[in-house]
């Protein structure tokens, strides 16, 4: 699978995730720790690395990168209580 496959994937699956978990009353940090922690293990195996914070205005913002290059694959920010969703993907 190349890196444009990957980057798709991964970046889909934690959209789902994000929207899943959003919205369940979970504070933002408690949102961004559980969806780090549950993405965890399949991103080692892809290559990828996933950086997170949350921000002044309480939105969880996510960077996924591939681990040997650094290379930006996507980025998301999350409304931790409504589950609105802003992506950016590097991939075509």
């Amino acid at each position: 699978m190349d890196h444009d496959q990957v980057c798709k994937e991964i970046s889909g699956e934690l959209q789902d995730m994000a929207g899943w978990l959003a919205g369940g009353g979970l504070s933002p940090e408690q949102f961004r720790l559980g969806l780090t922690r549950l993405e965890d293990r399949k991103l080692k195996r892809f290559g990828l690395k996933l950086s997170s914070f949350v921000s002044a205005d309480r939105k969880v913002h996510f960077t996924l990168r591939f681990s040997d290059t650094n290379e930006f694959c996507s980025s998301m920010n999350v409304d931790s209580v409504t589950g609105k969703l802003a992506v950016q993907l590097a991939c075509r």
